[in-house]
């Protein structure tokens, strides 16, 4: 604010300090709640449905290119995913595993070296909070992949005899984390089958 550094100490000079160092003092104020408010981010943005909704298109499109440095960017610092998995063979129990964000990118980066892969959302409905901080994201996905046996090394990516067809239920809360919008938790339900690799094709992709 160059108005508190005026040239010489005439009375014309401390006249004009006079004036404007009030308005200057406020243009300061104003200047530092600006600079306050980018790091806070809840002075300037809001949530509303429409940036919820389209924030969860760009993470499916990021699922579908199976981008792994992508997928980690959308989930925030402190990200936890519950997930519990009924796999195909329903005589075992559901497992359920907790991971927090570092897990959850690791095994994103396993992911990333799927060559077929399908997604498809079934439903999706978005609730944003009181506050616009955070909104509340259940979603109904439809995930299709190469099925690899357990305890086996396949000798490339298409040694695979059967798909997995993953029915997931999701359970998301979204928010404002540096100026961006991030997933902050999921919650997640998924239940395997397994069909014959010969009745579905899915392309390279």
């Amino acid at each position: 604010m160059r108005g508190f550094f005026l040239a010489g100490d005439t009375l014309e000079s401390r006249s004009f300090r006079t004036r404007y160092v009030p308005i200057s003092r406020a243009a300061l104020f104003l200047a530092t709640l600006l600079v306050l408010c980018v790091p806070l981010t809840a002075c300037q943005r809001s949530l509303d449905e429409t940036d919820v909704r389209e924030f969860i298109d760009i993470a499916d499109n990021a699922a579908r290119k199976r981008f792994a440095p992508e997928i980690c960017e959308l989930r925030g610092e402190n990200f936890t995913l519950h997930l519990t998995f009924q796999g195909h063979d329903r005589g075992l129990e559901p497992t359920e595993v907790e991971f927090d964000r570092a897990l959850f990118c690791k095994e994103v980066g396993i992911f990333s070296q799927l060559r077929k892969y399908k997604l498809e959302r079934k439903s999706l409905e978005v609730t944003v909070a009181a506050d616009r901080k955070t909104a509340r994201v259940t979603a109904d996905y439809v995930e299709t992949m190469p099925y690899y046996e357990p305890d086996t090394i396949p000798l490339t990516p298409d040694d695979f005899r059967d798909f997995q067809v993953v029915d997931t239920h999701d359970e998301s809360v979204v928010g404002i984390e540096g100026g961006d919008l991030v997933f902050l938790s999921t919650v997640s339900v998924s239940s395997q089958e397994l069909i014959p690799a010969g009745s579905l094709s899915l392309p390279d992709g």
